[in-house]
């Protein structure tokens, strides 16, 4: 299990929070928060609701009723592009790159809301430390990498928005094992060495429970369960539903 350094302050909470869908309710009244440096694992089948979770908190999907609160603020009704100045980011399911643009061009997209240059290269230098295959491929299209070269270069053009707090949905899909280690290990990296909070949706529950301190079962838009990465793992019914126990 990682071991983070906490601050114990709250970053972002969800209160009594129902998003629809037309009448179709998604989530029925979700609950969780997360403190700062934290990585929360929000975990479940297809159709749980946990995108829908991810689109309410910035405003893809704004929910119907109840209280998304960051860092104090309540935030339902906020613009997605002002949530990103105030360092919450979102990297898609599916990674919904450019794929027109050059690998570097779409990092410099990640920045476009940013206007301090030095703090911009430096950024790049360091997402590149990372992803060394993305200094390598900087003059390449995006839509000719491969699917995990592309899934790095999603994350990274997140990074690039500088984010106190980041949003995965999905990072490990359609990837092959190996990318999908090297995926996670970056997502340990940056919390630690950037301090920053995320909130990882994710189907692969054996990889979300190894980097998340704690961690919510979503189904069909409940959170139905909830406790340390250590203790789901050890859960019988986690386990036998999601670990192949």
């Amino acid at each position: 299990m990682p071991d983070a350094e906490k601050t114990g302050q709250r970053v972002l909470e969800l209160d009594g929070v129902r998003t629809y869908y037309g009448n179709i309710e998604a989530l029925k009244g979700v609950s969780f928060h997360i403190d700062r440096q934290e990585i929360i694992a929000i975990l479940g089948s297809n159709g749980a609701g946990k995108t829908t979770c991810l689109s309410s908190i910035v405003g893809l999907t704004p929910p119907r009723s109840g209280r998304v609160v960051y860092e104090g603020a309540d935030i339902r009704g906020r613009s997605t592009d002002s949530l990103v100045r105030d360092g919450l980011v979102m990297v898609p399911e599916g990674r919904r790159i450019f794929p027109a643009l050059t690998v570097m061009e779409n990092l410099r997209m990640g920045a476009y809301l940013r206007r301090d240059r030095q703090g911009i290269r430096d950024d790049l230098d360091y997402i590149l430390s990372i992803f060394p295959i993305l200094a390598a491929r900087a003059d390449q299209d995006g839509g000719t990498l491969s699917g995990g070269e592309q899934q790095m270069l999603a994350i990274s053009r997140g990074l690039m928005g500088r984010p106190r707090m980041l949003l995965l949905d999905e990072p490990s899909l359609g990837l092959a094992p190996i990318v999908i280690r090297n995926i996670f290990d970056t997502i340990r990296k940056i919390n630690l060495e950037q301090k920053t909070t995320i909130l990882l949706v994710e189907q692969n529950a054996n990889l979300a429970l190894q980097v998340a301190h704690r961690a919510y079962i979503m189904t069909t838009g409940l959170i139905t369960l909830t406790g340390t990465a250590e203790e789901l793992m050890n859960d019988e019914s986690v386990k036998k539903a999601y670990l192949g126990g």
